[in-house]
C-alpha cells in the first residue's frame, strides 16, 4: 500500500527556491484535540476524563502535545535555517521562546492571585496544598524569584517549562538531524535511558519535590517529533508507508486500550488473567517505554489512515479543534486557569445534579470561543496588512463584496 501525501505541516521549505508546502491541518488537529484533553484532564475527579486519551492507552494528551511541538518546531525554524543560517534560526526561536516565558509567568501570577482570592472565600478542599502554592503564600519573595528561574513549578504549571528547555535547545537539534538523523536518535536515546537509570531530574520546590515531567527523559518526545519531521520531507512517500508497519501499529494501539480498561473506572486498569499484572497507568514522569511505544504506535496509524489534505479537516466539526491547535498557547494557558476553576466549582457545588458535566461543558466551549475569536482576529489582521501593503488590492475587495452580496441576494 502506497501513500502519496507526507506532508506534516506548512513550511517554507529547506533548500533554494522551494516550493511552498500547504499547511498540514493533522497537526493543528491533534494539538488541537490534546489542548481540550488536557483541559479535562487536569480536573481532579472528573467524570469525563475516562473519555479521553489517558483512559484509552498508555500515553496521554501530554505526549501529544510536546511531539507535536517536535514537529512544529522542524518545520518552522528548519527551513529558516537552510534560508538564512543559524543565527536568524536563533533569532527566530529566541522571540518563541521569550513569549512562551512571558505567558508561564503571567500565568502564573493568574493563578496564584486566584487562589489567594478562592481561599478567602471557599473551604471546601486545600487548594494552596493541592496546587503546591505552600511556598509562594510561606515565602512569597523567594518563591517567586524561584519561578522566576524555573525552579518553582506548581501544580499545573508544568508544561511550559518542559518546553522552554526544550525550544531553547531546537536550533541544535535541528541541526543535528540534518547532519546525522541516527547520531541525534542515538544521542537522545542514550540520554533518556541514562536518566531513567539514575533518576536524574530538576528540582521543583524547596521542599524536594522535581519536574513532574523530567526534561531529561521527556526530550526524547520532542526529539521523536524532530525526526518525524526532517524524515517526512527528506523521503520519498513509498518509504514512509508500509502496511505491515500499520498493522503491527494497530495492534498495539488497541491493546493500549485493553490495558487502559476504560470501562474499568478512571483510575483501574486491566489486571491481565487476574495475576496481578497490571501496565496501566504507565509511569510518566520518567517517560516509560510504554508511553513512547504506544505515542508512536498511535502516531503511525493517523499519519497512515488520515490523509493531509482529507475533507474531514474543511467541515465545521473539524473548525473548533484546527482553531485551537493554531492557537495553541493561549488557549493552553486558558485552560489551566479554568481547569482550576472547574475543580473549586465541582468541589464546592458538589450537590448540584450535573455540575461536573456543566463544568466540563462550558469550560470546553469557552476555550473553543476564545480560538474562534483569536482565529478571526488573525484573518482579519492578516487581510488588513495585504490592503495596507498593496493599496491597488482594496479596490479589488470592494469590488469582489459587491459581486458577493449580489449573488447572495442582499
Amino acid at each position: 500500500m502506497r501513500r502519496t501525501d507526507t506532508t506534516l505541516s506548512e513550511s517554507s521549505g529547506g533548500t533554494p527556491s522551494p516550493p511552498r508546502r500547504e499547511r498540514d491541518h493533522r497537526l493543528d488537529f491533534a494539538r488541537g484535540l490534546a489542548l481540550i484533553a488536557i483541559f479535562i484532564d487536569h480536573i481532579p475527579q472528573n467524570p469525563v476524563a475516562t473519555l479521553t486519551l489517558r483512559k484509552l492507552a498508555f500515553c496521554d494528551a501530554a505526549e501529544v502535545f510536546v511531539l507535536v511541538s517536535g514537529i512544529a518546531s522542524y518545520l518552522a525554524y528548519g527551513s529558516r535555517l537552510d534560508r538564512y543560517g543559524l543565527a536568524a534560526c536563533w533569532r527566530a526561536v529566541g522571540r518563541r521562546w521569550l513569549a512562551i516565558y512571558v505567558a508561564h509567568i503571567a500565568l502564573f501570577t493568574v493563578i496564584a492571585a486566584g487562589t489567594s482570592a478562592i481561599t478567602a472565600r471557599f473551604a471546601g478542599a486545600d487548594y494552596v496544598g493541592f496546587l503546591r502554592l505552600e511556598w509562594l503564600f510561606a515565602h512569597p519573595k523567594t518563591a517567586f524569584e524561584a519561578a522566576l528561574t524555573l525552579r518553582y513549578l506548581p501544580t499545573y504549571l508544568d508544561i511550559l517549562p518542559l518546553y522552554l528547555l526544550l525550544l531553547a535547545v531546537a536550533p541544535i537539534l535541528i541541526v543535528l538531524v540534518k547532519r546525522s538523523t541516527p547520531l541525534l536518535i542515538l544521542a537522545s536515546a542514550a540520554l533518556y535511558f541514562a536518566v531513567r537509570h539514575f533518576g536524574t531530574n530538576l528540582t521543583a520546590d524547596t521542599y524536594g519535590r522535581e519536574w513532574y515531567f523530567d526534561p531529561f527523559a521527556w526530550q526524547l518526545v520532542y526529539v521523536i517529533g524532530i525526526v518525524i519531521g526532517h524524515v517526512s520531507s527528506e523521503l520519498k512517500s513509498h518509504k514512509l508507508w508500509n502496511r505491515g508497519l500499520l498493522i503491527v501499529a494497530l495492534v498495539l494501539v488497541v491493546f493500549g486500550v485493553i490495558a487502559a480498561a476504560p470501562w474499568k473506572g478512571p483510575d483501574v486498569g486491566l489486571d491481565f488473567f487476574s495475576s496481578g499484572l497490571v501496565l496501566w497507568p504507565a509511569e510518566k514522569t520518567f517517560l516509560a517505554p510504554a508511553r513512547i511505544v504506544n505515542l508512536l504506535a498511535l502516531t503511525y496509524a493517523f499519519a497512515f489512515l488520515v490523509p493531509a489534505r482529507c475533507e474531514f479537516f474543511k467541515g465545521k466539526i473539524a473548525a473548533p479543534f484546527l482553531w485551537c491547535g493554531q492557537h495553541s498557547l493561549p488557549v493552553y494557558a486558558t485552560s489551566v486557569v479554568l481547569s482550576c476553576a472547574g475543580y473549586v466549582i465541582m468541589t464546592e457545588d458538589a450537590q448540584i445534579p450535573g455540575i461536573g458535566l456543566l463544568v466540563n461543558v462550558v469550560g470546553t466551549a469557552s476555550l473553543i470561543g476564545l480560538a474562534a475569536v483569536l482565529d478571526q482576529r488573525a484573518r482579519t489582521v492578516g487581510i488588513n496588512y495585504i490592503v495596507t501593503r498593496f493599496p491597488q488590492l482594496r479596490y479589488m475587495t470592494v469590488a469582489l463584496g459587491a459581486q458577493s452580496a449580489q449573488l447572495d441576494g442582499r
